[in-house]
């Protein structure tokens, strides 16, 4: 492949080299490793592939599909195989497929519709979108007839297809990059939903008849009560997919309509981050790092659910995993497995809450703690206790900054003079939505619009907007970046502490002592052209407002 690329002009022979040497043939494809440093993108690698096996490559099947094709693969299995038929001659039967490398899923469509099947490479958004179009035409099946009296009812023989359904789900939100996956009761149908980047996107929709089995599926794999449809429920499921290793945190709740089902995925695979990896800007990230070498005090880490605060918090107990230190965590629930750190789940229904839990740790010689997040006045009370007599305590809490964590902790009634003494500083943090690079496109920014948003000089930026394509599924976006904002716990903000100053006061202290806040780092991002303005403010209007 890389000969390939050097071939077409898409990277030189020095960058092949260095991508060579990087490369761990059991975990990195080299591929993947183009793409991450710069050198390519992953059309270019694609269109590499297509070029060495001899196999057309397509971003769009418009006009392309025969609606008769349909009728040759079930919807479920080309979900599963990841692939979508396309096209059908006398004795052959085209098929769109992301990997057509993958001779068991040819294999498969060959036995199944007794053709010669032709692989065409494709995106894996234009993949979903052809599934869309193949099947998306077809109606939802209708109920069964009535049986006649007397007569004996016969169960519907469609455990197969509810388990291909399912794992269709599953292997389309880890293709998405999705973190999350709601499946959702709708009146006449069941709907599903797939969280990419922050935002819900629709998926597919299933005929009524198959919601029972689809959350029974789902409760058989995660060992909760199928019986019990009252009352929500918590479970898991651990699997691999693509020699990754994925844990799918698994929640039920009874609606008006059936149960709900929202399945999280998480990677257990992924490497944990450092924190140079992080994509904290320069002057934050010395201050955040410099912070966390402090021998004992509290270092908190706040923002909304999903804003990326257990990265944050992993990659700073990496730092500091060293083996003369002994490192406790006290999570709900543990994400990821660290070495050589002591990881513990809390458990509220037998009775170990954060509090208990943390009075547990302390007997256990720790040098740094993690609390998953301070909830109540008892946690709040014990984590500052323990920053105060000699550990280095971290921990999260939801505030819109960073500022407002004092605040707080003043309205949870913990003493003003004990945060003042144990507190060291405060992250907040958010996630932007990142423009796709592939179809993003400048755009000029008001006056109106700059002075909303405290831009000084619109000229000087480089702003663009989203456009959507196949490689972002239409949406514009592509991954996501963050932003923080860190407020040094200094004398000057001690003393306002301690006599319980106002939000006001704070922020305006916070901010002589050098505090860059979100909504300036997010902008900083749009003016590169990493993110748009809307999602600017989209995402740091409530930070902004505090």
């Amino acid at each position: 492949m890389g000969d390939i690329l050097v071939e077409l002009g898409v990277i030189t022979p020095a960058q092949l080299q260095i991508a060579l040497k990087q490369t761990n043939p059991e975990q990195r494809r080299l591929g993947a490793l183009l793409v991450s440093l710069g050198f390519a993108t992953e059309e270019d690698i694609d269109k590499a592939v297509s070029t060495r096996l001899g196999i057309p490559y397509f971003t769009s099947f418009e006009g392309m599909i025969d609606p008769e094709v349909a009728s040759l693969i079930p919807e479920a299995l080309a979900r599963k195989l990841l692939i979508v038929p396309v096209l059908r001659t006398e004795d052959s039967l085209s098929i769109g497929m992301v990997n057509p490398s993958d001779t068991d899923a040819i294999d498969e469509v060959a036995r199944l519709s007794g053709l010669h099947v032709q692989p065409i490479m494709t995106t894996l958004a234009n993949l979903f979108d052809g599934i869309q179009q193949v099947y998306g035409h077809q109606k939802a099946a209708a109920p069964a007839a009535a049986p006649k009296p007397g007569a004996k009812a016969v169960a519907p023989q469609i455990g197969d297809t509810v388990i291909d359904v399912v794992n269709g789900l599953l292997q389309e939100g880890l293709a998405r990059r999705a973190s999350d996956i709601h499946v959702e009761a709708a009146g006449k149908l069941v709907r599903v939903r797939f969280r990419v980047d922050g935002m819900l996107h629709d998926g597919a929709t299933h005929p009524k008849t198959m919601e029972a089995a689809i959350v029974a599926r789902v409760k058989i794999m995660s060992k909760l009560d199928i019986t019990e449809t009252r009352l929500p429920q918590d479970g898991h499921i651990r699997f691999t997919y693509g020699g990754r290793d994925i844990d799918v945190r698994v929640s039920t709740l009874p609606t008006v309509h059936g149960e709900k089902v929202v399945m999280r995925l998480l990677d257990s695979s992924k490497s944990l981050r450092k924190l140079v990896d992080l994509g904290i800007d320069k002057p934050v990230l010395e201050r955040f790092a410099e912070s966390i070498k402090s021998p004992n005090g509290l270092i908190l880490v706040t923002g909304p659910t999903g804003s990326g605060k257990t990265t944050t918090l992993y990659a700073a107990l990496t730092e500091l995993n060293r083996p003369d230190r002994n490192i406790v965590t006290l999570e709900d629930p543990v994400e990821y497995v660290i070495d050589r750190i002591n990881q513990m789940e809390a458990f509220s229904k037998i009775g170990l809450t954060f509090a208990t839990g943390l009075r547990a740790i302390l007997r256990q010689d720790p040098n740094v703690i993690l609390v998953g997040e301070i909830r109540d006045l008892e946690t709040a009370e014990i984590a500052l206790q323990a920053s105060i007599t000699g550990h280095l305590v971290f921990s999260t809490l939801h505030t819109n900054d960073a500022v407002a964590s004092i605040h707080r902790l003043f309205n949870m009634n913990v003493e003003p003079f004990m945060i003042a003494a144990a507190l060291r500083g405060v992250l907040a943090q958010r996630l932007l939505r990142r423009l796709c690079d592939r179809c993003k496109r400048p755009r000029p920014v008001g006056a109106d619009e700059a002075a909303e948003l405290g831009i000084i000089d619109p000229k000087a930026g480089s702003y663009s907007e989203p456009v959507g394509c196949e490689t972002c599924f239409h949406t514009g976006y592509l991954g996501r970046i963050p932003i923080h904002e860190w407020m040094s716990i200094t004398r000057t903000v001690r003393e306002l502490i301690v006599r319980k100053a106002s939000l006001d006061e704070l922020r305006a202290a916070a901010n002589q002592e050098g505090l860059n806040s979100m909504r300036q780092a997010a902008i900083e991002k749009a003016s590169k052209g990493e993110t748009s303005l809307d999602e600017v403010l989209r995402v740091t209007r409530e930070a902004a407002e505090g």
